[in-house]
């Protein structure tokens, strides 16, 4: 893993509001980390060749593009690639079966979007580095 000044996060949400709120609160948290958003997971797969450290990803990647595959298909690619990529799935996803396969199967941290998910995923991420 990189040492904390070459830090490379990768946030995957189609919200562009939302991923560019978690982007400006990352920064101020860990302004040396590099990090970078994605609004599909499709073009995030594109770019897994540059070896995020750490990837935001949220659940519902098809409320803006319909085509585009859901959090799930995703990490299972990320996890098939770079198995050792860490995941926060941050989604507002309620179904006690994803979250067990997103966490179990493959190795994530969840956060529920709610008024305290951003200090969470920063509380992850501090414990990761």
């Amino acid at each position: 893993m990189n040492n904390k000044n070459n830090f490379n996060v990768c946030i995957v949400e189609d919200n562009i509001l939302y991923a560019n709120t978690l982007h400006g609160f990352l920064r101020t948290r860990f302004p040396y980390m590099k990090i970078k958003i994605f609004h599909t997971g499709e073009t995030f797969l594109k770019e897994l060749s540059q070896n995020p450290d750490i990837v935001i990803m949220d659940y519902f990647l098809n409320s803006k593009h319909e085509e585009a595959h859901n959090g799930l298909e995703i990490i299972k690619q990320i996890k098939a690639q770079k198995p050792e990529t860490h995941i926060i799935v941050l989604s507002v996803q309620e179904k006690y079966s994803v979250m067990v396969e997103s966490i179990g199967l493959y190795n994530c941290s969840y956060v529920q979007k709610d008024p305290e998910a951003f200090n969470k995923v920063a509380e992850l991420i501090t414990d990761i580095i």
